[in-house]
């Protein structure tokens, strides 16, 4: 039987978070980052709370405020947000305003302000293989990832999702590591005809106990971005009772990719500042 180890990411957050106070250092200023969210969003501002004190710790001023009234006004207010010289960096948090959708936003904020890697110039850049500011969460995949291999070059890596903050972005970075990458999604016939041959499966799927002993090889590392929210608590795609003792390595849920994508969040801001 194979030992399985719990992977927490706070670590190597923290190795993150050293480049960012770097960049910081350089601007000699605190960088400034507009957060928006809906209002009526408890969880969602709680969330954000949080992130605003570990943002002041790491010395960015991060304000938070809520999205204006009607769709028409909260166009102006982000067309706004783009327009203020005294703004770095924006991110607009999900449930956005309806009719407005993530790529609409990014294009109103620009690609100088955008964070989330959606801005048409950011992800075009990313898919090209060029020098550009991913998503925060697939970034912090690939942290992982290299800290966890000798090398990527070659690894058999399955991703599980194929969205535009995680499998789509983090598909191209891998694959400008010269990894082998397959993105499955919701129609994948056979998905445990593709993981079980994986030596890494990265799951973003959002659907409890999804990956279990029967979908991965011997060995294998289960990097498990998803949250769900449960009546037993937060849990992710991976059924960890199952993969116990198959699975070499799996991430913590919510403390093995979270912590890190918080800090790739932050570095993004940080470098959006100094880009300025």
């Amino acid at each position: 039987m194979i030992e399985t180890r719990i992977f927490a990411g706070h670590g190597l957050a923290e190795l993150v978070h050293g480049r960012t106070r770097d960049l910081i250092a350089q601007l000699g200023r605190a960088p400034c980052c507009s957060v928006l969210l809906s209002p009526g969003d408890p969880a969602m501002l709680a969330y954000a709370n949080r992130q605003k004190l570990a943002a002041g710790a790491l010395g960015i001023d991060l304000s938070v405020d809520h999205y204006a009234g009607q769709p028409d006004e909260v166009l102006r207010q982000l067309s706004a947000l783009a327009q203020d010289a005294s703004v770095d960096a924006v991110m607009t948090l999900y449930p956005l305003p309806p009719s407005i959708s993530p790529i609409d936003a990014a294009k109103l904020v620009g690609p100088d302000k955008d964070v989330d890697g959606l801005h048409p110039v950011n992800a075009g850049l990313l898919a090209l293989g060029a020098l550009s500011r991913p998503p925060a969460t697939a970034r912090a995949c690939v942290v992982a990832i290299e800290h966890l291999v000798a090398s990527v070059k070659g690894a058999e890596i399955v991703i599980i999702g194929a969205s535009r903050i995680v499998g789509r972005p983090l598909a191209s970075m891998l694959l400008d590591l010269e990894a082998t990458v397959t993105v499955c999604h919701a129609a994948t016939r056979d998905l445990p005809e593709h993981t079980r041959r994986a030596d890494i499966v990265v799951t973003a799927a959002g659907v409890p106990g999804l990956i279990g002993r029967d979908h991965i090889g011997d060995g294998a590392i289960l990097l498990d971005v998803s949250i769900v929210r449960t009546e037993a608590g937060l849990v992710g795609d991976v059924d960890l009772a199952s993969v116990t003792g198959k699975a070499s390595v799996v991430s913590h849920v919510p403390d093995g990719i979270g912590p890190i994508t918080t800090a790739c969040l932050f570095e993004n801001v940080a470098r959006a500042a100094l880009a300025r």
